[in-house]
């Protein structure tokens, strides 16, 4: 892997817009908000979520936390506001999927938890001073108190003629903090000192051809977006990222659906999408092409995730293969035409350019 330790002035220059971006600010919260959600719906499914063994068992167990765990660890790195939002939106299509009937109380106790541990966000070099470490401790032991306190209360006050408040305390309360302490009080400490140490001791940049197929020109560099782990700046090719994202959205979507109605996407729909997503993309790439306008980052990224969910339709519209096929042909060939007639204004722009670079100056 190559690895710039001292990039040129377009990549800092380029970074320097997008946190100047309020939309990339706002794309970069979405996408930390999608893979905390998918993350915990998915180990979730495996391991059961964090309100699984109070919904199912109500007697007092003692358990390892998976899913609460890696949302623990995720949303320190993303921040109080994003923690409470995945967290709700986990639990909410978790429950949404997997539970007859909604627990929405859990949903708002994750999404407090999510904003709690969140509130003592990372920061790149964080942990090189060992008292934060400590400090991180404190704060996530904090966070459970608090969150125990607010489930011994929820249920006090439902339950109040029903359980007694010993039963509360035990099979809610220091349940879930005894829960916690075991699944993420040492261990989120040591991977967040883990990830500060690789990810953030020097600045780098990743700029490799196979995430982004673009050259590290001032140019080529416009065609990328990055993300930032520690300090450490990964590039990223900005349509087939887009691309993927959708193809994920689209998995994830369809599974909630298939959980939830037991039915798959109807090919009827997987084949609209197939014919209206992929018009945005190749408007957007062919008038770059023919030199007509710019395309910004943003753009590329829209245009690239409808782009996906439609790669990923194509699955759903096996009834319709003909058709499929018609249309991969279709615009296969408009995209090739864009880029033959592209190519061919370019050159004659370059030519006229040197043309009159000859007139201008005739030792040339």
């Amino acid at each position: 892997m190559e690895k710039f330790e001292d990039f040129d002035s377009n990549v800092q220059k380029l970074e320097m817009e997008q946190k100047r971006s309020l939309i990339s600010t706002i794309f970069l919260n979405l996408l930390m908000i999608f893979f905390i959600v998918l993350g915990y719906f998915y180990i979730s499914e495996i391991f059961g979520a964090v309100s699984s063994f109070y919904i199912e068992a109500n007697g007092f167990s003692i358990h390892f936390g998976a899913s609460l765990l890696l949302f623990s660890f995720l949303v320190i790195l993303a921040g109080p506001f994003v923690g409470f939002i995945s967290g709700f939106l986990g639990e909410f299509l978790f429950q949404l999927a997997n539970y007859s009937t909604m627990y929405i109380e859990w949903c708002i106790i994750l999404g407090i938890f999510g904003f709690l541990c969140g509130y003592y966000k990372y920061k790149p070099l964080k942990y090189s001073d060992m008292k934060n470490v400590y400090l991180t401790f404190i704060a996530l032991f904090l966070s459970f108190m608090l969150t125990t306190f607010l489930i011994i209360s929820y249920y006090s006050i439902l339950y109040f003629n029903q359980m007694i408040l010993y039963t509360i305390f035990v099979n809610y309360g220091f349940k879930f903090l005894l829960q916690a302490i075991i699944s993420v009080l040492l261990i989120v400490p040591i991977l967040l000192w883990l990830y500060d140490k690789y990810l953030a001791t020097n600045k780098r940049f990743v700029y490799i051809d196979i995430l982004t197929h673009h050259p590290s020109t001032e140019e080529g560099i416009t065609h990328t977006f990055h993300l930032t782990f520690g300090r450490t700046s990964v590039y990223f090719c900005s349509r087939c990222s887009g691309a993927i994202l959708g193809g994920l959205f689209m998995l994830f979507i369809a599974h909630i659906y298939e959980e939830i109605t037991g039915n798959v996407i109807s090919a009827e729909f997987a084949i609209m999408l197939c014919i209206i997503a992929p018009i945005p993309g190749l408007t957007d790439w062919g008038t770059q092409r023919l030199l007509y306008r710019s395309s910004t980052t943003e753009m590329r990224l829209f245009t690239g995730f409808v782009i996906g969910m439609a790669l990923f339709s194509i699955s759903y519209a096996v009834k319709y293969y003909f058709f499929v096929l018609f249309l991969l042909v279709l615009y296969l060939g408009i995209f090739f035409v864009l880029m033959y007639f592209g190519q061919k204004k370019a050159m004659r722009l370059f030519n006229e350019e040197l043309e009159q670079a000859s007139k201008d100056d005739p030792e040339l």
